[in-house]
Formats: structure tokens, sequence, C-alpha cells
């Protein structure tokens, strides 16, 4: 419901709405009994790539309500991410709450620390999202607050893609440890929408959970033939 009530302030705020990274780390189920991968790690800030592929062009040059093909899209505009805490610093930050939280390691540090005697690596290729524009929730929009309530559960297909790749675990003195590879994600689903396509940026988040849960997963089994477990 706060959500709710957000999506209804929001067009109030200016077009410059600055949209954040992140989620509840609290809400993680953790697997019992845990099995912790006994080292300390720093998550060093990834390398951002995204402008080498020409698909992630339209996120950099397009506000977040595009036409694509003559039909309504709304994307995860880079304009809306913040400038000073950008794309690849706040998913690093994310992850390493992640890891903590999942227990995945004794101990993660976000980007470099004296604490440490391993540093993980990554190169963000992608970090994608695109849905259709809601005719119906942009109909209820205006119709004030009742309009919104009526259509507060429209959704509509999307896509989203994020990719991590030079997943890569070191010792701090730079001998490699484990070449995890890339690590690739789409998502096509009815994702929930809004009028004014700021859904896109929460969906995004959400699934950026469920990529960071199976990332811990895989991190977990490839660890097993390199490090015992607790």
């Amino acid at each position: 419901m706060r959500k709710f009530f957000l999506f209804l302030l929001l067009p109030f705020v200016g077009c410059t709405a600055t949209q954040k990274i992140g989620y509840k780390t609290s809400d993680l189920e953790v697997k019992q009994p845990v099995k912790t991968i006994p080292i300390r790690v720093d998550i060093r800030i990834f390398e951002d790539n995204r402008t080498a592929f020409e698909a992630n062009g339209i996120l950099f040059e397009k506000p977040r309500q595009v036409v694509i093909e003559k039909k309504n899209y709304c994307i995860n505009s880079e304009k809306h991410y913040a400038k000073k805490d950008t794309v690849v610093t706040q998913l690093t930050r994310l992850m390493t709450d992640h890891f903590n939280q999942a227990q995945l390691f004794e101990k993660a540090f976000y980007g470099n620390s004296n604490q440490s005697d391993y540093y993980l690596t990554g190169t963000l290729n992608s970090f994608y999202g695109k849905q259709e524009f809601s005719k119906r929730a942009a109909v209820g929009a205006q119709f004030g607050l009742i309009g919104a309530m009526a259509t507060s559960g429209a959704k509509t297909p999307g896509e989203i893609v994020i990719e991590l790749a030079d997943i890569r675990l070191y010792k701090k003195d730079g001998t490699l440890v484990k070449d995890f590879g890339t690590f690739y994600k789409e998502y096509n689903d009815d994702f929930s929408a809004d009028a004014y396509c700021w859904c896109i940026y929460w969906n995004m988040n959400a699934m950026l959970m469920d990529f960071n849960t199976q990332l811990v997963e895989k991190i977990k089994t490839e660890m097993a033939d390199f490090l015992s477990f607790r």
C-alpha cells in the first residue's frame, strides 16, 4: 500500500525524481542449515561495460517513457538513477549486503578493506528493463485517487535482463582462486505497471533480488570443490 501512494505522489515531484537500486535484504529467506564459505571477501566495485552493447543505448539516450516500433514502452532510463551514487556502486553495495544476509562468506566488505584476504570482481554488461506502457493505468490516473486505486493492479508484458561478467575471486596478492565466468538472467513476465513509468524501476529491483539469490547458490556450488564449508 505504501508503494501505491508513492505512485500518486511521483507525478508532483518532477521528472527528475531519483530512483534507487535496492530491496530489503532482511526479507531474504536463508536456507537452514547455513553453509558459510569461511573466508573474508572484499566485493570490489563492478566495472560498467553497458555502453559497449548496442541494446543498452536506449537507456542512456531516452527518457523512461519511449516509443519503440510505434508502441509505447517504459524503460529504466539512466536519467533517473543517481549520478553520484552510480548504478554499479549501488549494485555492488547491495550485493555485499545480500551476501552478508545470506551468510555466503564469513564476511563480505564493500569496496576495498584491510580486513579481508580475498576480493571478488565483476563487470556489468546489462541492467536493462522494458515493459509495455499501461493504457489502463493511464486512463485511471485521469480520475485522480479513485481512478488510480481502481487500476492499481495493472500489469503489462515486459523483459528484464541482468548480466554480470568476469566474476572472479582472487587472493589479496592477486592470485586467481576461482573464475565464475558470466551470470546471465532474463525475466519475461507480466510486471506491475503505472501511468508514469516508475514501476519499471521497482520491477528491476524485484528481479535483482532473485538474480543475487541465484548468484549466491552458484558461488556456493562452484566453491565446494575449492573450500571446505563450516
